[in-house]
């Protein structure tokens, strides 16, 4: 498995749009998928497969991702949260980091739900408050981005989750991966890649020896890189 971590070097919006062109340059099959992870991320706090191809792509083919800098916040009915389990968020609600920033999850009537967001908790984070009926190792609540969950942690009675996002952006390579399966802490095979200044278009190619190459440069048709 194979993996590409993204990080902006450009001061990013709420609402600001990106797009990421990945192409399979390599000889085999793979499904290719996008997920996040933040700076000191708690053991905790689990990223999901964020977006995912609906297929393996193969030798040759091409998938672009696109995503906007909004953020929403999501409940599940997972159990226990734990790596593989394939996570479908029950509820969203969209929220901003400098507008309706806090939540609250509950089950009354056995219902579960998130609040309508208001303006509260830290500023600059966003604050899931965890009802006093909710039970433990049942539910699971997050935060997602551009519609699609990002990160959860296991919902827990009276909890408080408070996430300020600092997101890192990663491209990986997989035989098998749906979107919104909760992924294991530690990945390996990095390689890191920056958005320079104005940029929001990058170009992801795995090669033949299952490493990344990336660049702000469209690959020629053969996936060599423009200077």
């Amino acid at each position: 498995m194979s993996h590409l971590r993204m990080s902006f070097a450009n001061e990013a919006t709420e609402s600001t749009n990106y797009r990421l062109v990945c192409k399979n340059n390599s000889t085999v099959p793979w499904v290719f998928y996008v997920y996040q992870t933040l700076p000191s991320q708690p053991s905790d706090v689990f990223s999901l497969s964020w977006f995912a191809s609906p297929y393996k792509l193969s030798p040759g083919s091409s998938i672009t991702f696109d995503w906007s800098i909004d953020y929403s916040f999501v409940w599940g009915n997972t159990g226990t949260v734990t790596p593989g389990v394939n996570y479908q968020a029950g509820g969203i609600k969209p929220c901003s980091l400098t507008g309706p920033n806090m939540t609250t999850f509950s089950t009354d009537d056995n219902a579960p739900q998130l609040s309508d967001p208001v303006i509260g908790g830290q500023a600059g984070s966003l604050t899931i408050n965890e009802a006093s009926n909710v039970p433990n190792s049942t539910f699971s609540t997050g935060i997602g981005m551009s519609g699609q969950g990002s990160f959860v942690q296991q919902a827990l009675t009276n909890a408080t989750q408070v996430y300020t996002p600092e997101p890192k952006y990663w491209i990986a390579a997989a035989t098998e991966m749906q979107m919104g399966v909760v992924l294991a802490q530690n990945i390996s095979e990095t390689a890191e890649v920056q958005f320079p200044n104005a940029i929001y278009t990058m170009y992801a190619t795995l090669n033949e020896d299952q490493t990344w190459t990336v660049s702000q440069n469209q690959p020629t048709l053969n996936g060599v890189f423009a200077d």
